[in-house]
């Protein structure tokens, strides 16, 4: 958005924010103010960036990046390790290795299961000569398994 659209949403003046932009403080994409992680980098301040700071735009490097852009860079990379984090916390995200170990588990039992179904039900389906109650008893067992999964999948946490 523009950096006036962005002064209105933060609800400041449309020379504050502008200063901030030439600053460095602003993330900038395309002349356009990176609503995001702009957002990210102000609100994560610990202190409200001061105007007599803001008015002092840094020296810009040729081919380098300004002190106060590596800094807001660095700022929002904590704020986005602080949210994983928090999300971690929560419960809504989880480890990789935790996910492969659970499904790993499931897999297995599920291998299990079904390599256990030709003993189990060979002499269930030896008696029966109607294809109907063949199909019927495997449809019963295909079920079993799919609930058993179901709960295990569900209640794995």
């Amino acid at each position: 958005m523009s950096q006036a659209e962005y002064a209105r949403h933060r609800g400041k003046s449309r020379q504050y924010i502008s200063r901030l932009a030439k600053a460095g403080v602003l993330i900038m994409r395309g002349g356009k103010v990176d609503v995001a992680a702009s957002d990210a980098v102000l609100d994560d301040r610990p202190e409200p960036v001061s105007e007599r700071v803001a008015a002092a735009p840094a020296e810009v490097a040729s081919s380098g990046t300004t002190f106060a852009q590596a800094r807001t860079a660095d700022m929002v990379f904590k704020a986005k390790l602080r949210k994983i984090e928090h999300d971690v916390r929560i419960g809504k995200l989880i480890e990789t290795d935790l996910v492969k170990q659970r499904w790993s588990a499931i897999y297995r039992e599920i291998v299990d299961t079904i390599l256990a179904w030709p003993n189990r039900l060979a002499p269930e389906l030896t008696p029966l000569t109607d294809e109907r109650q063949v199909r019927d008893v495997l449809m019963r067992e295909a079920r079993a398994l799919i609930n058993d999964l179901r709960a295990e999948v569900q209640y794995a946490r």
